[in-house]
């Protein structure tokens, strides 16, 4: 089961960061799924890790896209950025202490 669909109302109208956008979608969906229903470590920090590179990525084409813009929130779209890393590198660390419990909790504030 899916935990994200990518929907029209998300494009941006920027064919490659829509692109990048639903890349995202599909490993978010691949990482809950591995979270949710793998317990072995194996199978999941590999998925963590394509989603950490992937996002880091995606914002460096991004912000630098907007600041090409001058897009006036660029400040706190980047603040948004910095949040969501940190919440995949608590997903990464509560993964590696075996804490799946945690892990599961964290996965609905990459929703936000």
């Amino acid at each position: 089961m899916s935990l994200f669909a990518w929907r029209p109302e998300y494009t941006v109208n920027v064919a490659s960061l829509d692109c990048h956008h639903q890349k995202l979608f599909s490993i978010l969906n691949s990482v809950y799924e591995n979270v949710m229903n793998s317990p072995e470590i194996g199978c999941v920090l590999p998925r963590i890790d394509e989603l950490s590179e992937y996002t880091n990525y995606h914002f460096s084409a991004e912000e630098e896209y907007l600041k090409k813009q001058g897009y006036s929130g660029i400040n706190e779209h980047i603040a948004m950025h910095r949040e969501f890393t940190h919440t995949i590198e608590s997903l990464r660390s509560s993964y590696n202490k075996n804490d799946l419990e945690v892990s599961r909790d964290l996965i609905p504030f990459l929703t936000l």
